[in-house]
């Protein structure tokens, strides 16, 4: 039983040698079944990968980045496709992405516009009821809060003494 596990999970026979996501797929699934103390850092040194590696994997595979390869499979049929982008397939997401910004602009200037005239309608349909009551004229001449006081009741001003000429 021993000896099929050691079968199942890869080795890592030099520190350049990278593992396969099926083989990191497989990795992880003997990690978790590593519940006994100091069992994870055992299986670390037996496979020849740092005790973080997993740790890291298993993060990968939380976020969906690392998938099982049973249900990936299907996805890369075609060796020779490259998952890259291609200089022209950049430049046509660059300019995608610009459109985008621009139509997000236009868009937002659309809805202030609308904003805008529904104000100016409501402000004119209250203008409008509000036609039939004219506040009354005012009267020709100066507004009362202009107008000073009424100095006719006031004793005249003394005048000022003048200085004594030496």
């Amino acid at each position: 039983m021993e000896e099929e596990k050691a079968a199942a999970v890869p080795f890592r026979p030099s520190r350049q040698h990278h593992f396969t996501p099926a083989q990191k797929w497989a990795v992880l699934l003997e990690w978790d079944q590593c519940l006994d103390r100091g069992a994870k850092a055992e299986f670390c040194r037996r496979i020849g990968v740092w005790n973080g590696t997993p740790l890291e994997w298993s993060r990968q595979r939380a976020e969906g980045k690392l998938k099982d390869p049973a249900t990936v499979g299907s996805m890369n049929k075609d060796p020779k496709k490259d998952p890259r982008l291609s200089a022209e397939e950049r430049r046509e997401l660059q300019q995608l992405r610009r459109e985008n910004q621009r139509l997000e602009r236009e868009l937002e200037q659309s809805q202030a516009a609308v904003d805008i005239l529904g104000k100016a309608a409501a402000l004119l349909e209250s203008l409008a009821k509000g036609a039939d009551q004219l506040p009354p004229e005012p009267k020709p001449g100066r507004p009362a809060w202009l107008q000073g006081p009424d100095t006719s009741q006031l004793p005249p001003i003394p005048p000022r003494p003048s200085k004594p000429q030496e």
